[in-house]
């Protein structure tokens, strides 16, 4: 997983969401449409959701190369 292809997004009206642009087959981020991943109440629980996100993906990782 890529953490360069999240970001966090605060709201005017407080709302904090995380999001997840496409990227092109050379890895270059699409200008296509983003996901949302989720959406907090608080920086800090948004930044705390994208800690656990990256700890998956490198456990993912990890047991991809594992399993080649």
């Amino acid at each position: 997983m890529e953490l360069s292809n999240y970001e966090i997004v605060r709201y005017p009206s407080g709302q904090v969401v995380i999001i997840r642009a496409g990227v092109t087959a050379s890895g270059a981020p699409s200008p296509g449409p983003r996901d949302v991943i989720g959406a907090f109440t608080s920086e800090g629980e948004a930044q705390s959701a994208l800690a656990r996100l990256a700890a998956v993906g490198v456990h993912d990782t990890q047991q991809s190369s594992r399993a080649a």
